[in-house]
C-alpha cells in the first residue's frame, strides 16, 4: 500500500512539470530577448537642393540663391569656387528659416560655382551638398553719339569689366536682317578701345560690341547703339544742341534747329542800316510774355539791347529786303510765341551774316 502512494505522488509531479516546462521556457526567451540590445533607425538623407536666379548675368548684377533643405533652423555651410580656382572659399554659415529654407543674395563678377553643406545631426539626418553655377557674361558699354553728320566724324568708345587687358572684342553692324562684324578692336591696359569712321550715307546704323567666351566668362555683348546719320545742314549747328536759333541775315530768315535736324523756318525783320542786328553767337538771358506795343506777344533778349520778339506792324514780314528795325529781330506775333515756347533761358542764338 505504502508503495502504491509513492508511486501516485511521483506520477503527480511529473504531470505538473510537464504542464511548467512551457512555461518556464517562455520565461527564460522573454528574460533572454529582454537583454538583446535594440536596433537604432539609420538617418536618412535631406533632400538639399540649390538653386540660383537668374543662372546668367552680366559682371556685377545680383542673383538669388535659394538654399531648400526642409529642416528648420538648420545650419549650412555656403561656399565658392570661382573660375580658375580650384579651391573653394567660404562664403559664410546660414541657418534655415521656419520653413527649411534660405536665401542670399551675390554679385559674382565671374562665372562661380556655389556648393552648400549640411553636416548632418548624427540622428535622423545624414550629411548632404549641393552645387549650382552662374554663368557670368562680361559688362560691355559702348559710347556713341546718338547723330552725326553725313561725313564727319564719328567715335565709338568700348569699355569692358573687370579688366581683360588684350582682349579682342568685335563691333558688329546689323545688315539685311543679320548682325555680321564689322571691325575688330583690341583692349588696352585700362581693358577701352575705340575706333573713328566717317559715315558716307544717311539713316540709321544700328551697332553693338560682342566679346568670345574666355577661362571666366561666358560670351558678351553691348546693348544695340542706334547711330542716325542725318544731311549736313548750311550752318554747322552742333547735333548735341537740343534747341538753337539761327539767325539768317542776308536771308531775312529765322529758323529752329534740334539736335541738327531744322524744325521751323520763319521770316523776320532785322536792323536797318546804321542800327545792323549784330553778328556772332549768343544766347538768350531774359524772357517776358505779352509786352505789348512794337515787342508784341513775346520777347527774348540775347545781347543787349538787342532780342527777338513780335510786332505790332506784321505788314514789314512781306516786303524784301526787310531791314527795319533797331537791330532786333521781329517775327509774326504767332511765330514769336511758338519760339517763345521751344527756346528757354540758355537757347544759343546764332545771327549769321
Amino acid at each position: 500500500m505504502r508503495d502504491l502512494r509513492t508511486l501516485t505522488v511521483v506520477l503527480a509531479f511529473a504531470a505538473v512539470m510537464v504542464v511548467l516546462a512551457p512555461a518556464a521556457a517562455l520565461a527564460a526567451d522573454a528574460v533572454a530577448d529582454s537583454a538583446a540590445p535594440v536596433a537604432e533607425p539609420s538617418p536618412s538623407t535631406p533632400a538639399l537642393t540649390l538653386t540660383a536666379k537668374p543662372g546668367t548675368v552680366t559682371a556685377g548684377d545680383r542673383v538669388r540663391l535659394v538654399v531648400r533643405l526642409g529642416i528648420p533652423e538648420a545650419t549650412v555651410q555656403l561656399s565658392r569656387i570661382r573660375a580658375g580656382a580650384t579651391e573653394p572659399t567660404p562664403v559664410g554659415p546660414l541657418v534655415t528659416g521656419a520653413g527649411g529654407l534660405v536665401a542670399i543674395r551675390v554679385a559674382p563678377r565671374v562665372t562661380t560655382t556655389y556648393r552648400v553643406d549640411y553636416a548632418g545631426d548624427g540622428v535622423l539626418w545624414s550629411p548632404a551638398s549641393a552645387e549650382v553655377t552662374v554663368s557670368v557674361r562680361p559688362r560691355i558699354s559702348v559710347a556713341l553719339a546718338d547723330r552725326v553728320y553725313r561725313g564727319r566724324r564719328a567715335r565709338l568708345v568700348v569699355t569692358v569689366r573687370p579688366l581683360h587687358p588684350g582682349a579682342a572684342v568685335t563691333v558688329e553692324r546689323w545688315s539685311d536682317g543679320a548682325w555680321s562684324a564689322w571691325k575688330e578692336l583690341t583692349l588696352d591696359s585700362r581693358s577701352r578701345a575705340s575706333m573713328t569712321w566717317r559715315p558716307d550715307g544717311e539713316g540709321l546704323a544700328r551697332l553693338r560690341v560682342v566679346m568670345p567666351v574666355d577661362a571666366e566668362h561666358v560670351a558678351g555683348v553691348s546693348r544695340v547703339q542706334r547711330l542716325r546719320v542725318v544731311k549736313p545742314n548750311p550752318y554747322n549747328v552742333p547735333l548735341e544742341a537740343k534747341g538753337i536759333i539761327v539767325v539768317d541775315i542776308s536771308q531775312y530768315t529765322l529758323r529752329f534747329y534740334s539736335h541738327g535736324q531744322l524744325l521751323r523756318t520763319f521770316p523776320c525783320v532785322t536792323g536797318r542800316p546804321g542800327l545792323p542786328t549784330p553778328i556772332g553767337h549768343f544766347k538768350v538771358y531774359a524772357r517776358g510774355m505779352w509786352p505789348g506795343g512794337p515787342y508784341g506777344s513775346r520777347i527774348m533778349s540775347y545781347h543787349p539791347p538787342c532780342a527777338i520778339h513780335g510786332t505790332n506792324e506784321p505788314h514789314l514780314l512781306s516786303r524784301f529786303p526787310r531791314n527795319f528795325s533797331h537791330g532786333c529781330t521781329r517775327l509774326h506775333n504767332a511765330h514769336a510765341v511758338w519760339l517763345y515756347d521751344h527756346a528757354p533761358l540758355g537757347t544759343p542764338v546764332w545771327n549769321v551774316p
